[in-house]
């Protein structure tokens, strides 16, 4: 109405990319449109906190390449997982919304809000295996790393026989893709949905773990809890913040987790090697030239 600003978000797809079906932002708006159909028939206790998306163009001679409108959502987003500025109170309240809303999500019925095609059902590990397997042997060619072929192949003979869970998958979940409000430890939006799709949601949980195994400070603008006192901070131990996720989870039990959580912290390190080994290549190339990228590229061995 007059006199009333309203902020938005412009989303856009670089103009360049070196794979095409990197920064899907057309299934992006497609999920974040499926969770707003979600809320508006969900209990509110059971709603998935989303920015509201607007419109869709995938018109490039507009801008250049696709993009699309969605809300402003005004608050806090963390790129330290320890939350500076949050007291110790605040910080195990904030982790407990966290998985909250991450069991609320997995809990979403995808059939239900047109997401019945957004991916294919089962094996979701098993695939993404071989498919990260395929990718790396590409990028092995300028940029050799012998030991993720090993890891791929012990990883590929353990895939079949894991939980194999199927759900609403967000596909980077953790810390700084949460917003949260800026008066409550409350997640008011979960951003970053790109490479969401249906799969194992073990592998959400896993996403959100890596922070107990990073340094304070990576180098490339990723921080970690290792080191912190996380008692007096008030932060959830990994032990803890599973058993928090069980608690809210109706089908992964504590045993499965126990038995199989070593395994998806596996895979998830597994992915997170290619990526690497795939920044190392195109900085090698000078596709990726920027500072970062040259850090991120030093990390292989």
């Amino acid at each position: 109405s007059k006199g009333v600003e309203t902020q938005l978000v412009l989303r856009k797809k670089p103009q360049k990319v070196v794979d095409a079906t990197a920064h899907a932002l057309h299934r992006e708006f497609r999920v974040l449109k499926a969770l707003e159909l979600h809320n508006s028939a969900s209990d509110p206790s059971k709603a998935i906190p989303v920015p509201k998306v607007y419109t869709y163009c995938k018109d490039t001679s507009i801008l250049g390449s696709e993009f699309y409108i969605m809300e402003f959502v005004a608050g806090r987003i963390f790129s330290d997982p320890s939350m500076p500025g949050m007291t110790k109170t605040e910080r195990s309240a904030a982790y407990q919304d966290i998985l909250r809303v991450l069991s609320n999500l997995h809990s979403v019925n995808h059939h239900t809000i047109n997401l019945a095609t957004f991916g294919k059902e089962g094996r979701y590990v098993e695939r993404n295996i071989q498919r990260l397997m395929a990718v790396s042997a590409k990028q092995s060619k300028t940029v050799p790393f012998p030991e993720i072929d090993d890891i791929a192949k012990q990883l590929s003979k353990t895939a079949p026989f894991c939980p194999n869970h199927i759900s609403l998958l967000h596909g980077d979940f953790k810390v700084d893709n949460v917003v949260f409000s800026v008066s409550e430890p409350k997640v008011i939006a979960i951003l970053d949905w790109e490479l969401s799709t249906i799969g194992d949601p073990l592998c959400d949980l896993a996403n959100l773990s890596i922070m107990y195994y990073l340094p304070r400070d990576t180098g490339v603008g990723i921080a970690g809890l290792v080191g912190i006192d996380l008692i007096s901070k008030g932060i959830l131990s990994q032990q803890e913040l599973l058993q928090s996720y069980v608690e809210r989870n109706a089908v992964v039990t504590l045993l499965q987790l126990k038995d199989w959580f070593g395994f998806y912290l596996a895979f998830l390190f597994f992915k997170y090697c290619v990526i690497v080994q795939g920044v190392a290549q195109r900085a090698k190339a000078g596709v990726a030239s920027s500072a970062v990228a040259n850090k991120v590229a030093n990390l292989l061995p």
